[in-house]
């Protein structure tokens, strides 16, 4: 994906300028859209699920989502509480995501917590997926978190969950990493 800022869709705003250098490329909008971009199999499989379970809402529920249909994918996944005042709060958090935040196990902290002075990497997707209410995709250097870690990019989803198509409470997240062994492979 090149990197290019995107205005919301239908917007005559002005294309919006990724939080951090790190954000290669991101893009929201409907579905179909968004899944045309992903290139990663993870985060196919887990808005393919989603598609399915939302039928003809706006996009599922929690109460919809069974972990054991994306258990392939589950060290990929993470969900997130959407809290009063704009307040994210990790519910659930797989074993390969919980070892790129180098944190131990994030469930019950925020991205402030997790990520300090880098939050807005975290925040700023989460706040589009939720106001927007739509998935969201974005690609990124892994290099802002990179903890001796051998990742060099990879392609997050966020996608919403709710009870009613007026209100998202959880965001549904899956990401998949690239090495550098696989990116010389490429």
């Amino acid at each position: 994906m090149e990197k290019r800022p995107q205005a919301a869709p239908n917007s005559e705003a002005a294309p919006r300028v990724p939080p951090s250098p790190a954000i290669q490329a991101e893009y929201w909008g409907e579905p179909e859209e968004v899944r045309a971009r992903l290139t990663a199999e993870a985060p196919r499989d887990v808005l393919d699920y989603w598609l399915r379970l939302r039928g003809s809402r706006r996009f599922p529920s929690r109460a919809d989502f069974d972990p054991m249909e994306m258990r392939r994918h589950l060290a990929n996944i993470f969900m997130l509480d959407v809290l009063p005042e704009g307040v994210f709060r990790y519910r659930v958090v797989g074993t390969l995501i919980s070892d790129f935040f180098g944190v131990g196990n994030p469930a019950g902290m925020t991205p402030q917590d997790v990520f300090g002075a880098n939050a807005e990497v975290a925040l700023s997707p989460l706040r589009i997926c939720t106001a927007e209410r739509m998935p969201y995709l974005h690609t990124a250097s892994a290099s802002w978190i990179h903890r001796d870690r051998n990742y060099v990019y990879y392609e997050a989803l966020l996608l919403p969950l709710g009870d009613s198509d007026e209100e998202v409470n959880k965001v549904l997240c899956c990401a998949e990493f690239v090495t550098e062994e696989e990116a010389a492979r490429m």
